[in-house]
């Protein structure tokens, strides 16, 4: 699917987005106000994990816990739906709540719960800074995630001395359907940057794409990340990183695009 838009910072430009189906329109909609053509090419599947008894035990147990922390809106989402689906109102949040990033807790706002800490810096690192000073030893700590997350928060909080319980939420699984028109596409010289928003997306095109990478094929495609893990996870892969985000957001990722790529109001030089 390429969207054409008007002449503005990224006019002439045509990005891969490669969100998950679900996430996908909201880029595709930034960049058409900006002027460029998206193709969206949406890589990843989030399902409901096929065995919920840990999930259901923790969402039984939720006013036992000192503090539940969500990392994404997709963990907000299935977590409130599987609630919904075993009888516990959200009045069992007891506890205090923390969402890494400013659209997870908007996720949370959005259904009336209050958000006692959101971490400046997007990432893991930056919410355990965030939380140092009002974390105490022997706190249960709650973290619905997807099960290719990383495992950097839950070990640090238990090195604090924490009990944490961690459960998966959702899991995520490549969709490669379109595999071959986004290959065409790249193999033709059409697309002039691919946007990458988590590292799960870095892991699942390489593999979608690996029957049609030949040598040098991304050679004048421009790669940009979200922030600085999914950047080293595309490094790790092979793939040369032009811009990464400061801001761990879409927005971000955009403005950094248009910043560090030469764009301007009125017209990039990417």
């Amino acid at each position: 699917m390429i969207v054409h838009g008007s002449h503005k910072p990224l006019t002439g430009k045509c990005i891969m987005v490669t969100r998950a189906r679900s996430q996908v329109r909201e880029l595709v909609e930034h960049i058409e106000r900006l002027g460029g053509e998206a193709y969206a090419f949406p890589l990843l599947k989030m399902m409901p994990p096929t065995d919920t008894a840990k999930l259901d035990e923790a969402i039984t147990q939720l006013p036992t816990y000192d503090w539940v922390v969500f990392t994404s809106v997709n963990g907000v989402r299935f977590f409130l739906e599987r609630m919904r689906e075993v009888g516990v109102g959200l009045e069992a949040f007891t506890g205090k709540i923390a969402a890494v990033g400013p659209k997870t807790a908007k996720a949370l706002e959005h259904h009336g719960l209050e958000v006692a800490v959101i971490p400046s810096d997007y990432v893991a690192e930056g919410l355990l800074s965030s939380l140092y000073d009002q974390l105490l030893s022997g706190q249960r700590v709650l973290l619905p995630r997807a099960d290719i997350a990383r495992k950097a928060l839950p070990k640090e909080l238990a090195r604090l001395g924490l009990a944490v319980t961690e459960v998966d939420v959702y899991h995520t699984v490549i969709d490669a359907e379109q595999a071959p028109d986004a290959a065409e596409k790249l193999q033709q010289g059409l697309i002039d940057i691919i946007l990458f928003t988590s590292s799960s997306t870095v892991t699942h095109f390489m593999a979608a794409m690996e029957p049609y990478a030949s040598l040098d094929w991304l050679k004048h495609v421009q790669i940009a990340c979200i922030g600085p893990i999914t950047a080293d996870t595309a490094k790790q892969n092979g793939l040369s990183v032009h811009v990464v985000a400061s801001e761990y957001t879409v927005e971000g990722l955009l403005a950094a695009i248009i910043e560090n790529l030469g764009g301007n109001r009125h017209g990039t030089n990417i």
